[in-house]
C-alpha cells in the first residue's frame, strides 16, 4: 500500500518538528485554529510592510516584473505553471510565484520574490530567492585586525537588485543568533530552484529585506551566501564539540529529519500498530501560537521542565538530552547532582555557548519552583536606590514599527511608599499622546512636547530623579536626538538622562533571582504586590489597542481603546514606583 505523499513547505525545517509529526499523524486531532487578534495584527502589519516594499522594488526595477499574487485564487497547478513560464521568459523580478511541486524531494514553496541573476550555461535564466521580513536583520560589528566571517554585508539597490550588482559594506553583519531561521527558509527555496533547474549559477546567494534603517533611508537587499559556514551546530566529531555549518547544510539535515518524522507519523494507527514517533512534545516559543498546543499539552506532565521553566528556557536538544537520562520534571532537575551530570550532559550540548551556566540557572529555578519561592534575594544588606525630593516614573509606548506615540510620566514628592489598594497614593500622571499615524516629524513634535514638560520640572525642582525599567527609554532618546540633531530639547534630554535617570532593572538583577525572570511585570506582580487593571496588559497587545485607538470604526470604539492604552501606560509607571518602594523595603 502506497503511503501519503510527503511534501513540506519552507517553514517546516525552521520550526518545531512536532508540528510536522502532528500534521501527518492520522491519529492526531484536527488543529484548533483560534483567532489571536494580537498575532493577526502583526501578520496584517507584515503584509502591509511586504506590499510596500514590493511596490518600491517593482517601481525601481529596470526590467520586466511579473506579479503572480493576483493568481492566488487559481488552482495550484495553474499558479506553478505561471511561475515556471515567468522564469522561462526571463522576468527580472517574479513576485509571489508558487514554485512547481517537487514531490521527489518532498518540497513546496512560494518565495516572496525571485530575482534574476546570471544565466545558466545553457542560456536559461537563473534566479535567486528573496524574502521580505518585518524585523531587523543587521547588527553592528566592531572592527577587527584580522578578517572574520559575517563582518560585512553584501547590499544591492532596488534599481539593480541582483547580487552581482551588490557592494560589500563593512561594519555591519547579519544577526545570526536571532535570524538564522530566515536563512533556513531561504535554503529551502534555493534547493527547490536548484532541483527544478532554475537556480542562478555561482555562489548560492539569497536575498533579504528587513526593517533596518541605518542606511539613510535607502532601499537595499541584503545578500547572504547560503554556502558560507556561519551557523554554530552540534558536532560529535568536532574538536570543540561544535562546528560552523552553512545554511544549506543545516537545512538539508533539518529537512531530511522532518521527512523521516512525517513518514513515521503517517504510519501511526495503521494495521493496529504504531511505530515509535521520532519526536515528543517539548515546549518552545512557538507553542503559544500553535494550533496543536492543546494536543501537545495533554502529553506533558504538569511539572515538565520545558513547561515550567519559561525564563532561561532550555532548548529542544538540551531538554531531549536530559530526558534521555531520565530527567524530565522540575523535581528531577532540582534533585540532581549537577557536577556529576555535566560529565555526560555537556558533550551532548556543545551547540550552545554557555551550556553549563544555562543548566545551572535552570536547576536553580527548578529548586525555587519546588519550594514555592518566586524571588530569591542573592545579596544581603540594604539596597541603595537613589532618591530625590521629586521622583518621576517614566515609560513610553511605541507602534509596531517603533514610533513613539505616548510618553507617560508620573510624578510625586519624596520616597513615599504609601499605597491606596496597592497603588502609590500621591502620584500625578502626566501623559503626552498622539493617537494618529505619526510620521517622523509628528513623532519629533510629540517628543518636544513631552520633554519640554520634563525640562520644566527639572528647572523648578533641583532635587529630581527619573526612574525607568530597562534601557529602552534612554535608547529612544538617543535615537531621536541622532535623527533630529537640530532639535535642542532632544540633546538636552540625552544629557539630562545621563545624570538624573535611574534604571531599576540593573538593581533588581544585581540583588534578586526570579523564577520567571526580572522583567517589570513578574517583579511588580510577584514581589511588589501590584496588579495591572487590564487582564491582557502587555506591550504586544498595546500595539493592537493603538491601532484601534486610531482606526476603529466608531468614535466610541476609538475612545475606549485610547483609555485602555492610557490606563496601561499609567499602570506601567505605577508598577515602576511600586518596584522602587519594594527595593527600598529590602
Amino acid at each position: 500500500m502506497v503511503g501519503p505523499v510527503i511534501v513540506l513547505g519552507a517553514y517546516a525545517a525552521r520550526s518545531c518538528a512536532v508540528k510536522t509529526h502532528n500534521a501527518f499523524d492520522p491519529t492526531s486531532p484536527a488543529p484548533v485554529r483560534e483567532i489571536d487578534e494580537a498575532l493577526a495584527e502583526i501578520f496584517e502589519g507584515a503584509e502591509q510592510f511586504e506590499d510596500a516594499v514590493i511596490s518600491r522594488l517593482a517601481a525601481a526595477a529596470c526590467g520586466r516584473v511579473i506579479d503572480l499574487r493576483l493568481a492566488d485564487g487559481l488552482p495550484a497547478h495553474v499558479q506553478s505553471g505561471a511561475c515556471a513560464e515567468a522564469m522561462a521568459g526571463g522576468a527580472e523580478l517574479i513576485v509571489g510565484g508558487l514554485l512547481p511541486l517537487d514531490g521527489e524531494h518532498h518540497r513546496s514553496g512560494r518565495p516572496d520574490v525571485l530575482v534574476r541573476g546570471e544565466d545558466q550555461a545553457d542560456g536559461r535564466p537563473g534566479y535567486h530567492p528573496a524574502l521580505i521580513k518585518m524585523h531587523k536583520i543587521h547588527e553592528r560589528k566592531k572592527p577587527t585586525r584580522s578578517p572574520r566571517p559575517n563582518a560585512s554585508l553584501l547590499l544591492s539597490r532596488f534599481d539593480a537588485p541582483a547580487p552581482e550588482h551588490a557592494d560589500e559594506v563593512p561594519g555591519y553583519g547579519f544577526r545570526l543568533s536571532s535570524r538564522d531561521s530566515d536563512l533556513i527558509q531561504l535554503a529551502h527555496y534555493r534547493r527547490m530552484l536548484q532541483d527544478l533547474g532554475w537556480s542562478a549559477p555561482g555562489r548560492p546567494y539569497a536575498g533579504l529585506v528587513g526593517t533596518d534603517d541605518w542606511m539613510g533611508g535607502q532601499d537595499l537587499i541584503t545578500w547572504m551566501d547560503l554556502a558560507e559556514p556561519l551557523l554554530r551546530t552540534f558536532s560529535r566529531t568536532g574538536e570543540s564539540g561544535w562546528t560552523a555549518r552553512s545554511a544549506l547544510e543545516r537545512y538539508d539535515h533539518e529537512h531530511a529529519f522532518r521527512v523521516d518524522v512525517a513518514k513515521i507519523a503517517s504510519q501511526q494507527g495503521k494495521n493496529g500498530s504504531s511505530p515509535r514517533p521520532l519526536v515528543q512534545p517539548i515546549v518552545t516559543d512557538e507553542c503559544n501560537r500553535c494550533p496543536w498546543w492543546d494536543h501537545c499539552r495533554s502529553q506533558l506532565a504538569d511539572d515538565d521542565v520545558s513547561l515550567r521553566i519559561g525564563k532561561g528556557a532550555l532548548d529542544v536538544r538540551e531538554i531531549a538530552t536530559l530526558r534521555a537520562h531520565g530527567i524530565s520534571t522540575v523535581s528531577d532537575l532540582a534533585g540532581v547532582d549537577l557536577d556529576q551530570l555535566f560529565g555526560w550532559y555537556l558533550p551532548e550540548v556543545t551547540h550552545r555557548a554557555g551550556a553549563e551556566e544555562r543548566l545551572r540557572q535552570a536547576a536553580h529555578r527548578a529548586k525555587l519552583i519546588t519550594t514555592g519561592i518566586e524571588f530569591e534575594r542573592i545579596t544581603s544588606g540594604p539596597i541603595e536606590v537613589p532618591g530625590a525630593e521629586v521622583e518621576i516614573d517614566f515609560d513610553i509606548e511605541t507602534t509596531v514599527d517603533g514610533c513613539i506615540y505616548l510618553w507617560g510620566f508620573r510624578s510625586h514628592r519624596g520616597s513615599s511608599a504609601d499605597t491606596d489598594h496597592g497603588r502609590p497614593a500621591d502620584g500625578v500622571y502626566h501623559p503626552f499622546a498622539a493617537f494618529d499615524d505619526l510620521d517622523a516629524d509628528g513623532e519629533r513634535a510629540l517628543a518636544v512636547r513631552a520633554l519640554s514638560w520634563l525640562r520644566q520640572q527639572a528647572e523648578v525642582n533641583p532635587s529630581i530623579r527619573v526612574y525607568h525599567y530597562s534601557g529602552f527609554e534612554p535608547a529612544a532618546l538617543r535615537r531621536l536626538a541622532d535623527a533630529h540633531p537640530d532639535e535642542e530639547i532632544l540633546s538636552w534630554a540625552v544629557d539630562f538622562a545621563e545624570q538624573y535617570f535611574c534604571d531599576l532593572l540593573p538593581l533588581v538583577k544585581e540583588n534578586f533571582f526570579g523564577v520567571n525572570g526580572v522583567g517589570l511585570k513578574p517583579v511588580a506582580t510577584g514581589a511588589a504586590g501590584f496588579n495591572w487593571r487590564d487582564d491582557d496588559a502587555g506591550g504586544l497587545n498595546s500595539t493592537r489597542w493603538f491601532v484601534d485607538a486610531v482606526h476603529a470604526d466608531s468614535a466610541e470604539q476609538r475612545e475606549l481603546a485610547r483609555a485602555r492604552v492610557l490606563n496601561y501606560n499609567e499602570d506601567d509607571v505605577i508598577a515602576t514606583a511600586m518596584v522602587r518602594a519594594w527595593l527600598r523595603g529590602n
